[in-house]
């Protein structure tokens, strides 16, 4: 990433933060999962002893198609269903990363879902919660709507803050490892702020990532919360409703 040392607004109240209604929300999240257990279809295939094993897997990734064919087809987008559709053995590696991005974006949702499991966004270990959004999320041949009884919308102040942390997080993973003054001064100026507001917890300077500054992190880790704030920072965007559609909704507002 290129470096920016401006400071995202830390003050969101010109934003017109309109939250798309709890169905959508939930059939998103649905669709998202449903990608996520695509994969780990085809995950699975890579240690079978028995040709029936694979039949068996053959079978959950027909039924998983069908499914959303019908039930999700309002929320899934046609790249999605292009890649759960796909037959076992033949996703590519940007198939593989549109799924793992799902993993996060389908969490984040259901924070803003208010689902009990998920009472945090977690930094760095988010791909934990894997086994929470798929024992949540609809899955063939269940029904999406009877699962709105148990989920709510978090408020607008709550979303705001939420997304003012991962754009705060996503400015912080655009900076190189070497820094300049200029740099080191904005990443401070931002600290400050955010922990005063509660939004990121700060020392000398930096962000903490689980009690350890940012610049302490290792190479992988920095990449993944670049990745992880990407993908939660745009989720946080759709959910918000600063973007017409899942696709179109960007990273960085204008």
């Amino acid at each position: 990433m290129s470096q920016e040392t401006n400071l995202p607004p830390l003050d969101e109240d010109e934003l017109d933060i309109e939250p798309w209604p709890p169905i959508e929300l939930l059939g998103r999240a649905t669709a998202l999962a449903t990608l996520v257990r695509r994969l780990s279809l085809e995950i699975a295939t890579e240690d079978l002893d028995e040709d029936a094993e694979f039949f068996d897997l053959e079978t959950q990734q027909f039924d998983l198609a069908a499914w959303a064919r019908t039930e999700l087809i309002s929320w899934i987008t046609d790249d999605e269903l292009q890649i759960i559709t796909t037959e076992l053995n033949i996703l590519s590696d940007d198939d593989h990363d549109t799924a793992t991005d799902a993993l996060i974006a389908g969490v984040t949702i259901m924070w803003a879902l208010s689902v009990p499991t998920i009472t945090e966004l977690p930094i760095l270990d988010g791909y934990e919660q894997e086994s929470l959004l798929l024992d949540w999320a609809p899955k063939p041949w269940e029904h999406v709507r009877p699962l709105l009884k148990r989920v709510h919308v978090r408020s607008i102040e709550e979303l705001s803050a939420e997304r003012e942390r991962w754009e705060l997080w996503y400015w912080r993973s655009s900076f190189p490892d070497m820094l300049d003054d200029e740099a080191k001064a904005a990443i401070a100026e931002a600290a400050e702020e955010a922990s005063e507001l509660g939004l990121i917890e700060a020392e000398d300077g930096d962000f903490l990532v689980n009690g350890r500054p940012y610049m302490e992190c290792s190479e992988l880790e920095r990449n993944l919360i670049a990745a992880d704030s990407a993908s939660r920072l745009r989720a946080l965007n759709w959910v918000c409703g600063l973007g017409e559609t899942w696709e179109s909704t960007p990273f960085l507002l204008d």
